[in-house]
């Protein structure tokens, strides 16, 4: 029991190392999830019978280490049940400094009681074991350091040196099944078109954000949308289905990522493909975006363990959440990358910016729906040179469209999260919908000062009646 005892203490060291330092979606890593409380419960178990046996020598080491690790078993069994979340983050930092106290506090008992070893040896494997151990987990924080820092950088928005001429350099160019537009996947290949249908998977842990999306022009961007129903139907009547991806990279996923764009839309007007509008995985499965040149220029993946998480299996989708509510870390970064915080203005660029060229309008390059530089130009941004005012603080697209509301959700910080509805300035959608509160939150948008008039060179002039004109009596 003694060397079981050493064996499950080490191995725990490791296993907590490991999972600080890498986490990432990954089967091997949420097997290890599942294995540190198992051993926890065999390591604090196997000590204390093997003290009870008299197997190893008291020490105040021994005592209070034994006492750390309770405690953090204590910890981590109110992990399990509350799981972790913003509120209950002192819950997973104080499972953390316990446990790591008592485990350094017994590897030093070990230390000490294997100097009085008969078997040399075996003193010196136990002692080079216990010391690797103990380095890795000193080191874990470092190495989190480190993939932190590679992480961020990988997901950061950065122009190229050398902007596309034309159309057929952007994106993956004319070979791409998904060309005009120039978005795609990170295979280069069509996504199932179900992986854009699992919005109500997400609201089974984010409610409020779900219930705000599903009322907002994102849900409402495809052809559940009739103004742009119509549009599209027109467009490929006069110039086929092809230009009309250049539209649907950007409106369409369920339907264009899976490659129906190739055929008329009016056939499946009423699928659920076409009915979905852009889902939560739409803006939160995009890994990659080239440029803030607009015209959906982003790179989309499916993210791995999908097939879990939206599973018509309960237990599987039980477990999945379990997982996700002890471990959030991997999912929140599978879904939340840096540039959906910190470059707000350029994730949004990629659809919020586009023009047409000779592949869409059989004509020549014209500038269309263009937000991003409009807001780069204005006072804002913080970036316009030539704008005559300047707000106190600069924003972004998140700042005005995803303001701070209130929510118990799991994923708030002091009881906030950014509003999934998108308030902008579209009424129609949320009126023809009959979406009172949705219609509220555009209207109060709109009537917050988003738009002024600044009216100068105005010099007033004496009124007289003109000779031609005599006043009304």
């Amino acid at each position: 029991m003694t060397r079981i005892a050493l064996i499950g203490l080490i191995a725990l060291i490791l296993n907590s190392a490991y999972l600080v330092a890498f986490p990432t979606a990954s089967v091997w890593y949420f097997a290890n999830v599942l294995l540190h409380p198992v051993l926890g419960v065999a390591v604090v178990g196997a000590c204390a019978w093997v003290v009870r046996q008299g197997y190893w020598t008291t020490s105040a080491f021994l005592r209070v280490g034994l006492v750390g690790l309770v405690l953090g078993l204590v910890c981590g069994v109110g992990i399990t049940i509350v799981g972790v979340t913003t509120a209950t983050r002192p819950l997973l930092y104080s499972h953390v400094g316990t446990t790591v106290t008592g485990v350094l506090l017994l590897a030093v008992h070990v230390w000490r009681t294997t100097q009085n070893s008969p078997s040399g040896s075996s003193t010196v494997r136990v002692r080079v074991s216990l010391a690797l151990a103990v380095l890795c987990l000193m080191l874990a924080p470092a190495a989190r350091a480190w993939h932190d820092s590679t992480w961020r950088a990988n997901y950061r928005v950065e122009n190229p040196i050398q902007a596309p001429l034309t159309m057929t350099e952007e994106g993956d160019g004319p070979t791409s099944p998904f060309f005009p537009s120039s978005a795609t996947t990170t295979t280069g290949d069509i996504i199932p078109s179900d992986f854009f249908l699992t919005s109500k998977t997400c609201g089974r842990c984010h409610r409020d954000i779900y219930d705000q999306w599903n009322s907002s022009a994102h849900h409402f961007s495809s052809f559940n949308n009739q103004w742009y129903r119509k549009s599209i139907e027109y467009m490929q009547d006069v110039v086929g289905t092809e230009p009309s991806k250049w539209c649907a990279g950007c409106h369409d996923h369920a339907v264009f990522f899976n490659g129906q764009f190739d055929r008329p839309i009016r056939d499946r007007i009423n699928t659920p493909e076409a009915q979905a509008g852009l889902g939560c995985t739409s803006c939160h499965s995009i890994v990659h975006v080239g440029s803030t040149m607009g015209q959906g220029d982003f790179v989309i993946e499916y993210p791995p363990l999908h097939n879990l998480a939206a599973s018509d299996n309960p237990v599987l989708s039980w477990i999945h959440d379990q997982l996700v509510s002890v471990a959030p870390e991997p999912h929140r970064r599978t879904f939340l990358k840096p540039f959906h915080r910190e470059q707000s203005e350029a994730f949004c660029s990629t659809c919020h910016k586009v023009h047409l060229d000779t592949p869409v309008n059989d004509y020549r390059w014209v500038r269309g729906f263009n937000a991003y530089d409009n807001w780069q130009a204005s006072g804002v941004s913080g970036e316009g040179a030539r704008s005559f005012y300047y707000p106190p603080q600069a924003q972004t697209c998140n700042d005005c469209h995803m303001p701070r509301v209130a929510s118990d959700d799991p994923a708030a910080k002091d009881g906030y999260v950014r509003s999934h509805r998108f308030a902008a300035a579209n009424t129609a959608i949320p009126f023809v919908n009959g979406d009172t509160e949705q219609l509220q939150a555009v209207q109060e948008f709109l009537q917050a000062g988003q738009v002024s008039v600044d009216i100068f060179g105005i010099s007033r002039i004496e009124e007289t009646t003109p000779p031609n004109e005599q006043p009304l009596t």
